[in-house]
């Protein structure tokens, strides 16, 4: 699996764990866990939990930016 990938199923995980359960009660252990790999290896790809978070909120926000750049309204 690329480090990319495994980056990414980080995110994708860590969003449906957060979401199911909110962000203080689920740790690191639980998101390396889901993903299929151990928590210190988690650490390769995020230092902290709050950085998995607040890369998950860096996504959203790109993504709203790309999607509201293509609105067109003419007033």
């Amino acid at each position: 699996m690329k480090q990319e990938d495994t980056r990414e199923r980080i995110l994708e995980q860590a969003l449906e764990l957060f979401s199911e359960k909110g962000y203080d009660s689920v740790s690191v252990g639980e998101i390396a866990r889901a993903v299929g790999i151990k928590a210190p290896s988690l650490y390769n790809y995020f230092p902290s939990k709050q950085a998995i978070f607040d890369a998950l909120v860096e996504s959203v926000a790109a993504q709203y930016t790309r999607d509201t750049d293509q609105i067109s309204i003419h007033v």
